[in-house]
């Protein structure tokens, strides 16, 4: 089961709240101030924009009517629900990630050691409220207690069930940071059966999320796959590559000669791996931390859940618009481009059977670029852009 947060309304007084099914009265002036058809951000007076970012819409008038440029014709705004993200950790804990930068010397107590700067800096990473609404899971390897040539450690069926599963970020638990105390660092590297393991793992989360969100592996490692039968990079990529089209896999070598990974990331869908430096022991934590942030950034998705007409109402389509505020700016409605060639508009994922609401390329960026800033959903008046159907 993936945890959520539960969504709390408030009448007209928070970031969340439905003006009139939950306080029972119109919309008052405050309430709809920014709506369609101001001619925000240069538009075409069609909602086309320019194309360079967040386009908004054209030049509409003041009419209080249903056509979408009148305030009063919103029934409802509330903050959109981002669609949630599930990350697979892939933890290698072999014995080299004891090492002291590129040294000889092994020592996984020292805060120098791979180990410890690789989860000290994963352990800010879930306790960041900037991680907020993204779930965790952790796989180490090789299995716990056991040696690379023991069959457990090279079985796909040892990595199957994550050391700590679900984990809502921040973690404020320090669930994931107690689970990476108590670890060990031993043995080789079998990285073809810990993926393995987490590919089984991750589609049982896809299948949960039924479409409503996104999987992502990340494999932090500081060597290429080594003992095991069959544990290659080539046998690791085709596991990756498996799955990439929906469960990409994001890869971080700690070690500056493991250039031999980005094969893998290739298979995985990523372009490249996150190749850290250990020429400097106490950078590690900083490299690696700035890899998980690029992570983060690319894996949040920008697709929304639609939501919930007022109670008694059906919801019309064709009356959804969708809002982006920046951190202490004035909303922006973002036009509807049906096959996102107004990249800063939005879409449904189907014209027909809308089930989620996607950001088009521009707009998602911006979104991302600002993570104060929040996306509203109003509706109840006509889409600014093209027409839904």
């Amino acid at each position: 089961m993936v945890n959520r947060r539960p969504t709390t309304v408030v009448c007209a007084t928070t970031a969340v709240f439905l003006a009139v099914a939950a306080c029972g009265s119109e919309a008052s002036p405050t309430e709809f101030d920014e709506r369609p058809g101001t001619g925000q951000l240069g538009g075409d007076g069609k909602g086309k924009g320019n194309g360079n970012g967040l386009g908004g819409p054209g030049a509409g008038d003041d009419d209080d009517d249903d056509d979408g440029t009148g305030k009063a014709c919103a029934t409802s705004t509330a903050e959109a629900e981002r669609l949630p993200l599930h990350m697979v950790v892939v933890l290698d804990k072999s014995g080299s990630m004891c090492i002291l930068g590129d040294s000889n010397s092994r020592d996984c107590n020292n805060a120098n050691s791979r180990w410890k700067q690789v989860t000290g800096a994963l352990s800010s990473f879930f306790g960041n409220a900037g991680s907020a609404g993204i779930t965790a899971s952790l796989i180490p390897f090789p299995a716990n207690g056991s040696l690379p040539s023991n069959s457990a450690a090279c079985t796909a069926a040892s990595y199957q069930t994550p050391a700590e599963a679900n984990v809502l970020l921040p973690d404020t638990q320090n669930q994931l940071t107690a689970r990476m105390s108590s670890l060990t660092g031993a043995g080789g590297t079998p990285t073809r059966y810990a993926m393995e393991g987490a590919v089984a793992y991750a589609q049982t989360v896809e299948a949960q999320l039924a479409g409503k969100g996104k999987v992502v592996i990340v494999l932090a490692t500081d060597g290429v796959p080594e003992y095991c039968s069959n544990n290659t990079i080539a046998t690791t990529s085709s596991v990756a590559q498996a799955v990439a089209a929906t469960i990409p896999t994001y890869v971080i070598g700690v070690g500056g000669a493991l250039t031999d990974l980005n094969a893998l990331a290739v298979a995985g869908g990523t372009n490249a791996a996150f190749i850290i430096s250990t020429a400097n022991a106490g950078a590690v934590g900083q490299s690696f931390a700035a890899a998980m942030e690029t992570i983060r950034g690319a894996s949040l998705t920008c697709e929304y859940s639609i939501p919930a007409p007022p109670e008694g109402k059906t919801l019309d389509y064709n009356k959804v618009n969708i809002q982006f505020t920046p951190d202490g700016g004035t909303p922006k409605t973002l036009p509807y481009s049906a096959d996102c060639a107004n990249v800063g508009g939005w879409r449904y994922d189907s014209a027909s059977a809308p089930t989620k609401i996607l950001l088009c390329d521009g707009a998602c960026a911006t979104a991302k670029a600002d993570a104060k800033g929040k996306i509203d959903v109003v509706l109840g008046c006509q889409t600014v852009g093209d027409p839904v159907k």
